[in-house]
């Protein structure tokens, strides 16, 4: 099994796990945040967790992780890059980088629809979810 197939596989068991709205914390998100720095704020609903969690995999699986992997941006530097101009060359599993107004989200690559990445994340409307993202907003495609 590839390194972007195990990634996947570890990723997809999260799949619909929700931030815990107001003061409480999902635990297991509250985990992934802890795991990644311990000064960073636990409450899921304060903290971007998108690189925790991309983290808490990337360790799960053995297949590393960059210095503050907790950053999204730092993702853009871990493994090797994939031709950001060949979507049809990128594979599930792949990480991708991408701008958002206020910074960077990191998550991996379902499928490539047209003009839109179907990415499998966390924080993504509060959860983890595959959701769509359009191709012009990717910055980077990593493969371990």
């Amino acid at each position: 099994m590839s390194n972007s197939e195990a990634i996947y596989r570890a990723m997809i068991k999260w799949l619909g796990t929700r931030e815990t709205p107001g003061k409480g914390s999902t635990k297991a998100i509250q985990g992934w945040i802890k795991q990644a720095a311990e000064w960073l704020d636990g409450d899921d609903s304060a903290t971007a967790w998108c690189g925790c969690f991309r983290g808490s995999i990337g360790l799960e699986t053995g297949t590393g992780v960059p210095k503050a992997h907790y950053r999204a941006a730092s993702w853009a530097k871990w493994g090797t890059a994939v031709p950001i101009s060949r979507p049809s060359a990128w594979q599930r599993g792949d990480t991708i980088v991408m701008s958002r107004p206020g910074g960077n989200h990191v998550c991996v690559l379902d499928r490539v629809d047209g003009s839109r990445a179907w990415c499998l994340g966390g924080n993504q409307s509060d959860a983890v979810t595959v959701a769509p993202f359009p191709l012009e907003r990717i910055t980077h495609v990593r493969r371990g």
